[in-house]
């Protein structure tokens, strides 16, 4: 129904009462959630009674289709933002409940986890559940949830985490004597790939990568409306010499960057706030001072800001998830371009890029693991289990031969080998003097100085 239906003036009708004849329920949802056009407004309203108040919105639209998705979200809004004043406090609704849990943890647990487990508990949990009343939640409305995250195809480990904070809903609930117990939980079926190997870059397949960047900015290729500039070469480049996340890209900013230099060595040392594990300072490696120099250049050249509370990377986005978005779909073009995945089978994304940066360690450096694992913010048990999964003995051959003393002395030889070498050329190009023309000068320089 797209215009209202005229009915015949009545006094004693508000203008702002539904027209019984337009009111819409939308399936799938409660009863109490209605679409429905007003006297008032040839545009529908939706309505919902809960929390114990009416809560009405204008959906501006006349369509009844387009009124009924705004009806859903206005909905979910209304669950995400539900009272948790003292007058709530009672309320058994499970979007009342876990509203006030994220309120109380909000402030005692990391920001990452907080943000994770919000936006888990907007897109699935909360559409399963809702207003029910949270001591009525059974095992099979679990079931429910879980289902509905497979047919999202998100692997056992994803669904086992969505799991994890509805149990932690359910125990705020118990806690605060809304419920006597938690539900027993179904098993996920299927196996955690713990151990999954994770696909890395070979030094050639890095350079490939960094010249598609540069093709692609040269070209001035345009992905879905953004420019690809050499900025995606930078990143690409800081990544595999800096060892970081591609969260870590989120939070960066120039601040976060300090150059270090001791005797003729020079690196930069990151110390952003930490994404995932922990913030211990990342020592970068030594080209990372010419990446980020340039990178800095480049933005001037461009005229973007390179504040100290600039971000580093897409900077122009004050929207960090916006920035990640479209951060992934340049990194896509540029790997596309590459064939990289089309030659050799991998399943590159831009996590890979610190794959490629700690395997690069393990195979060129020489560094123990837990040095390693410490830099990178990880644990050594991580880098073993998945970083370092596609590291071979054949790898680290030239480590396990090496003997560090026998070949500290064959470089101080082979220095001094240099050195005498040197001097014994040195000395066949300069002329000898005569026996003769010495023993003249020296009675001179005798009675000379005694003259004096």
């Amino acid at each position: 129904m797209s215009s209202k239906t005229p009915l015949p003036d009545s006094p004693s009708r508000n203008r702002l009462t539904p027209i019984p004849e337009s009111i819409h329920t939308i399936r799938g949802y409660p009863s109490k959630l209605i679409v429905y056009q007003t006297d008032a407004s040839k545009y529908f309203w939706t309505r919902i009674y809960f929390n114990n108040k009416y809560h009405y919105k204008s959906t501006k639209t006349e369509s009844v289709n387009d009124a009924k998705k705004f009806a859903v979200k206005f909905y979910e809004q209304i669950l995400v933002t539900a009272n948790t004043e003292r007058t709530s406090d009672t309320t058994k609704s499970f979007a009342v409940v876990a509203s006030r849990y994220f309120t109380s943890v909000e402030k005692t647990t990391t920001k990452t986890v907080h943000r994770t487990d919000l936006s888990r508990y907007k897109t699935d949990i909360l559409p399963v559940f809702g207003e029910q009343e949270i001591d009525t939640i059974t095992n099979s409305q679990v079931s429910v949830l879980i289902n509905r995250l497979k047919e999202r195809d998100l692997s056992v480990a994803s669904i086992k985490h969505y799991l994890v904070v509805l149990r932690k809903i359910l125990k705020f609930a118990v806690a605060n004597d809304l419920m006597q117990h938690i539900p027993m939980f179904p098993k996920v079926q299927g196996r955690v790939l713990t151990a999954q190997k994770r696909d890395y870059l070979t030094q050639d397949e890095y350079e490939e990568l960094v010249t598609s960047a540069e093709t692609l900015a040269k070209n001035k290729v345009v992905e879905r409306g953004v420019l690809i500039t050499d900025e995606m070469k930078y990143l690409i480049q800081f990544m595999v010499n800096s060892f970081i996340r591609p969260s870590d890209i989120r939070v960066l900013k120039h601040k976060h960057i300090k150059k270090m230099k001791e005797g003729r060595d020079t690196w930069l040392v990151l110390n952003h706030p930490a994404t995932k594990t922990n913030a211990t300072e990342v020592q970068a490696m030594p080209a990372s001072v010419h990446i980020y120099d340039k990178l800095v250049k480049f933005k001037n050249e461009q005229l973007m800001p390179v504040g100290l509370d600039d971000y580093v990377f897409l900077s122009e986005y004050s929207n960090r998830n916006t920035a990640m978005e479209v951060l992934g779909r340049l990194f896509r073009r540029t790997l596309k371009d590459s064939e990289i995945e089309k030659k050799t089978g991998k399943n590159v994304t831009l996590y890979s890029l610190r794959h490629t940066s700690i395997m690069m360690r393990l195979v060129i450096g020489r560094v123990d693991s837990l040095a390693l694992a410490r830099n990178a913010r990880t644990s050594q048990q991580m880098v073993d289990k998945f970083y370092a999964s596609h590291l071979t003995t054949q790898h680290v051959r030239k480590q396990l031969h090496a003997f560090p003393e026998a070949e500290e002395k064959a470089r101080v030889a082979s220095a001094k080998r240099v050195v005498k070498k040197t001097a014994s050329k040195t000395t066949k190009a300069t002329p000898k003097k005569s026996v003769t023309n010495e023993k003249k000068t020296r009675p001179v320089a005798t009675k000379k100085v005694l003259a004096d």
